[in-house]
Formats: C-alpha cells, structure tokens, sequence
C-alpha cells in the first residue's frame, strides 16, 4: 500500500486519544469542585476530610492523564493527517482474530503468573499473622484476605475476555509512522525520551506480518514492548523495515 493510499485511509480514523482526553478535562473542574466544598463552609460536604483527600488526588490525576492523552491525541494527530504515516492497511476478520488471539494468549501467561506470585504472598503473609491474632479475630481477617485473592483470581480472568471482545471488536486498522503505530484502536509510541525502538523485523509465525519491538524507560527499569503485527501479502514489509530503521 502506498502512502497515498495510506494518507486515504488514515483520514478516515476518528481520534480517540482526544475524545479520552476531553473526558479527563470535563472531570477535573468536577472533582476540583468537590474537593472545594470539603474546605469551604455551610456546604453539604464540609468537613469530610476523608473526602477531600480523595477529591484532591482525583483532581491531580485527572489534570495528569488529561496532559497525557492531549499529547497522544496530538501525536494521532499526525497519523491521521498521512503526514508521518509510512505504510497503512486494514487487517480482514482472520488476521485480527490471529491477532487478538495471540495478545489473549500473551496475557494470560502474565496474568496467571501475576496469579501464582499473589498466591505465594497470600500464603506467606496471611498463614503467619493469624497466630499474632485473637481467635476471635483470625477469622474476620482469613475472610477478607481471601476476598482480596479471590478479587485478584477473578480480575486475572476477566481482563482477558474482556480485551478479547473488545479487541475482535475493533476497527482492523493499522497505520505505521516512524515513531507511532496505530494498532486496532491502540495508539503506540516511542517517541519521548529515554525510549526508542529497539528492533523490527518481518513477521513469518504465527502469522506474517511485522515484528516491532520499542522500549520504555521509568524512573527504575526499561521496558520492552513486543507488538507483532499481521499484514497483508500486498504491502511491502521490507521496505517499510528499511524505513523505520533510517527513521530511528
């Protein structure tokens, strides 16, 4: 597919990076509003401190993910104007299900794993304070950490069917840039600093399609991220490695 044809399809796409970033600008001046009444006298919530507390951190994280996602809107932007796309195309039913498919599997080896490290903490913090107990206090305490494992046990398998259909559900498209890619609905970049993209390659199993993997960086560890890609025997995979690679 060329850019041209790319730019056509891209145009199509609404920007659902800014619709989520209007979201968290209408909720910010909500919870600031509530968290005002807290501290402000003759009002129905003054005095709730326990409240206030909470609307402050509501409000900060409100104004923060709005910052994050006005910046990805502004990067979808770019790909949705063709101005930074270097290759696009729309995944038919087959390929999307391959691809769901394989996240779904990804995902749940994480999470069962996730599962399996809970599990162990459970055991060796729960098992040993029960003896620090009263007796009449071990089981109100057993209780509610077996609802905390049995909230984490349900959350593990819910996810996953739950990004499934969503996923299966998606608009099929795909859009690469040199420094974003466009995913069924996902926006990736590795475009801020301390990240970058460390290796792309074609994509022959499970499926063909392009292999990309991009790092990230915190305050502590870098991250790999792995996005396999399926693509359509008529776009050239080669040529669009060539391009990322001088691009990055």
């Amino acid at each position: 597919m060329n850019h041209q044809q790319s730019q056509v399809e891209s145009q199509k796409l609404p920007n659902s990076e800014r619709r989520i970033a209007t979201r968290f600008w209408i909720l910010s001046p909500v919870f600031g509003a509530i968290t005002g009444c807290v501290f402000i006298d003759n009002t129905p919530l003054s005095g709730f401190w326990a409240l206030g507390l909470v609307g402050i951190f509501l409000t900060i994280s409100a104004i923060i993910c709005g910052c994050i996602f006005t910046s990805r809107a502004k990067k979808m932007d770019h790909l949705i104007s063709g101005a930074k796309v270097l290759a696009g195309w729309k995944m038919d039913e087959q390929m999307t299900r391959n691809y769901v498919m394989l996240q779904k599997s990804e995902s749940s080896a994480k999470n069962n794993a996730i599962m399996l490290l809970v599990t162990f903490f459970f055991v060796v913090i729960t098992i040993p304070f029960l003896f620090f107990l009263e007796s009449d206090e071990r089981l109100g305490f057993a209780t509610i950490m077996a609802g905390l494992l049995a909230f984490v046990f349900v959350a593990s398998r819910f996810f996953p069917w739950y990004y499934r259909m969503r996923n299966l559900q998606g608009d099929r498209r795909v859009l690469v840039g040199a420094k974003y890619a466009y995913i069924n609905g996902y926006l990736h970049n590795w475009d801020f600093p301390l990240s970058g993209l460390k290796e792309v390659k074609t994509l022959t199993t499970p499926f063909t399609g392009l292999n990309l993997i991009y790092y990230t960086t915190d305050r502590t560890f870098k991250h790999n991220h792995e996005l396999k890609i399926p693509a359509p025997e008529d776009v050239d995979l080669n040529q669009l490695i060539t391009k990322l690679r001088a691009e990055n």
